[in-house]
């Protein structure tokens, strides 16, 4: 029954315009963090690992702004069909769970966030090898941090679904996505990063770093599982409970 109903997901996502986000922003990303990466080479700020220096540059400021905004903008998508033309109607009376049709666009939605990934991660290769001429292998530990950069994402992700479920409008998760990032970026800073889901972005995105800024993996993996947990049941009693009504 899952697997149908990802599928449903999937073919519902398939024409939608967030596959143009998915690609844009890390494509703009890689672009910002190359010239900022380009700007500090110039007066010789970097030593070590150029590859290291490029993916932290690059990867920090997607953690901070753009990947949340994404993911924002992801999970708009997958609701904005029930929102509309009294969709939420049919939906309810389809003989599933109310928790199936919750996890079925989070796995979409995993999965927009990791082609994202993959493409920031070709992004910066190609930035690497034919912008800056980069003599250095590329290192095998770049699937570590791609995989760090999705898996801290997906607590973010529940709880962005959860609110686009929530509320009808389009725009106005995304813009509390912004807002959660700077209070993101303030639990970061104070070092309760491991605690919160937008703060959990920037310290998936910065494994690379030998001195990582998390207390231990045992922290934040199951900090970002709980989220997920969490906001399935939240979303599931949701469901459940109220009787929705699309205009």
């Amino acid at each position: 029954m899952l697997i149908n109903a990802i599928r449903a997901e999937n073919l519902k996502s398939r024409h939608s315009n967030m596959w143009v986000a998915v690609t844009v922003l890390p494509l703009l990303t890689a672009a910002i963090g190359a010239i900022i990466y380009g700007i500090n080479a110039s007066v010789s700020l970097y030593e070590g690992d150029m590859w290291q220096q490029l993916w932290l540059q690059t990867g920090l400021f997607y953690g901070y702004f753009f990947f949340p905004i994404l993911i924002a903008i992801c999970a708009s998508f997958l609701w904005r069909l029930e929102h509309i033309n009294h969709n939420w109607n049919s939906l309810m009376t389809t003989p599933i769970p109310r928790s199936t049709i919750f996890i079925a666009k989070l796995v979409v939605l995993a999965k927009s966030i990791f082609t994202a990934q993959a493409l920031l991660m070709i992004f910066i290769i190609i930035v690497g090898k034919v912008g800056f001429r980069f003599e250095q292998p590329i290192p095998t530990g770049m699937l570590w941090w791609l995989f760090m950069g999705w898996f801290s994402a997906l607590g973010v992700a529940a709880v962005q679904l959860y609110l686009s479920m929530k509320i009808r409008s389009f725009a106005v998760p995304v813009g509390l996505a912004v807002c959660l990032c700077i209070a993101g970026l303030a639990c970061y800073i104070t070092g309760l990063g491991s605690m919160f889901p937008y703060s959990q972005l920037i310290l998936g995105l910065s494994s690379q770093e030998k001195t990582l800024p998390i207390d231990s993996l045992t922290t934040l993996v199951p900090m970002v599982v709980f989220y997920i947990v969490f906001f399935i049941l939240l979303a599931s009693r949701r469901l459940k409970k109220i009787d929705i009504v699309a205009g």
